[in-house]
């Protein structure tokens, strides 16, 4: 039986809906710890993540879910950054909270951690110089003569957004990456999106400082220790003191979020440096590193089709097959996306799946690829058919980029 990957990082964050507490996890690929330099010094690897969500917390689903640990190994071996999380209730959970009725809070959930995790994307630089300065409240700057970006000229974050099962329900109707990141402009001080942007910062000025450790040995001593800081750090409580938090119901009462952003090119970064100090209701300053929007990508499997999918979720479900235009459910399809799922699967109707997904690539064309896999029951527990999935989001990560290569494809097991 193959080991249970170990996270990098263990922590928590509240969820913006109300507060709850989140346990979330950071995986880090392999190539971290492997010097893959270009003639000029620079490390051949762009900036690129995935959020997984897992199934339904009253069945037993949480983020230690076997299908989730396949996304996880296999696109970890793809040189992603690998975040998951549990949504309230899930199995597991140290903290007093229940799977929602409707699936709303569930929306705020992944909201509250795909900007922590974009956000820790945002600030990293895996690849320092031996000579990188590391200053804590501004994340490590090289020396004016150094090259100022880890990632290779020209490319912009990549990051996907996936669910399994309840976790592909709740993908589904997620805003769009701007509108997330929206929420977390110029948060409340003290605020539960303060508080997300606040561990994130911290995570990444940890990994930061560990890879300038890294960087500063294998200069003195020619070689690399593999293992020497790369351990699985749990953090929780809150990087904000008491006295100064304020509930998300208090920040949304108090808060007109501003609307209008210039998202058609970049998004004001939002770092936590110019933080104000007196009244409490100051929102934080901005610097000015700007974030570039990421390219974004969608992964859904065994996604659930009425009436299992109206039972988990009634005020999302009702619309999840629907050919309605509604904005939030425009996101899976427009950008690259995949659905992967078996025929045989007792929460869901391949018939429904398939016609879902015809009628996504009539829309959109080659952006949408789906894999229907004969024999595939929802907990991928059948002979042969876990290697199935494996092939084919191994195919997607290295196909996807190019334009025009979608899959349709129905594989038997062999």
């Amino acid at each position: 039986m193959r080991a249970p990957l170990e996270p990098h990082y263990s922590f928590t964050i509240p969820s913006i809906h109300d507060d709850t507490t989140l346990d979330c996890r950071i995986y880090h690929p392999d190539v971290f710890d492997e010097p893959l330099k270009d003639p000029l010094g620079r490390p051949q690897w762009r900036v690129r993540g995935i959020v997984m969500a897992h199934p339904y917390a009253p069945m037993g689903g949480s983020y230690d879910d076997r299908v989730v640990g396949i996304v996880v190994d296999e696109l970890l071996k793809a040189g992603y950054i690998v975040g998951t999380f549990n949504f309230r209730g899930a199995h597991g959970s140290k903290h007093k909270s229940r799977t929602s009725w409707s699936g709303r809070p569930e929306l705020d959930d992944y909201t509250s951690f795909a900007a922590s995790f974009l956000q820790y994307m945002s600030l990293i630089r895996p690849f320092p110089t031996s000579d990188t300065i590391f200053t804590p409240d501004q994340s490590p700057v090289r020396p004016p003569t150094r090259q100022a970006s880890d990632s290779l000229p020209g490319q912009v974050p990549l990051v996907i957004l996936g669910g399994y099962s309840y976790g592909s329900l709740i993908l589904k109707h997620l805003p769009p990456v701007p509108t997330i990141l929206q929420r977390f402009t110029n948060p409340l001080a003290g605020s539960a999106a303060d508080e997300v942007l606040l561990r994130a910062h911290k995570l990444a000025d940890q990994s930061n400082l560990e890879w300038i450790n890294l960087a500063r040995d294998a200069e003195r001593e020619k070689s690399r220790r593999k293992h020497e800081y790369k351990t699985s750090l749990t953090i929780g409580g809150e990087e904000t003191s008491p006295d100064k938090r304020r509930s998300s119901r208090e920040a949304k009462g108090s808060v007109d979020v501003r609307r209008s952003l210039d998202i058609g090119h970049r998004l004001r970064s939002l770092s936590h440096r110019g933080r104000k100090h007196g009244n409490s209701t100051t929102l934080l300053e901005h610097n000015e590193v700007n974030l570039a929007i990421p390219e974004v990508r969608y992964l859904l499997i065994s996604p659930l089709t009425p009436p299992i999918s109206t039972l988990a979720a009634p005020a999302l479900g009702q619309k999840l097959w629907s050919r309605s235009t509604d904005a939030n459910l425009t996101s899976i399809g427009k950008f690259v996306s995949l659905a992967v799922y078996g025929n045989q699967d007792i929460f869901a109707s391949a018939k429904k799946i398939r016609d879902w997904c015809d009628h996504l690539k009539a829309d959109h064309g080659p952006t949408f690829s789906s894999v229907e896999i004969a024999g595939a029951g929802h907990f991928w527990v059948e002979q042969g058919v876990e290697k199935q999935l494996r092939a084919a989001l191994r195919e997607w990560v290295v196909e996807a980029p190019v334009k025009g290569a979608a899959m349709t494809t129905t594989q038997d097991v062999s």
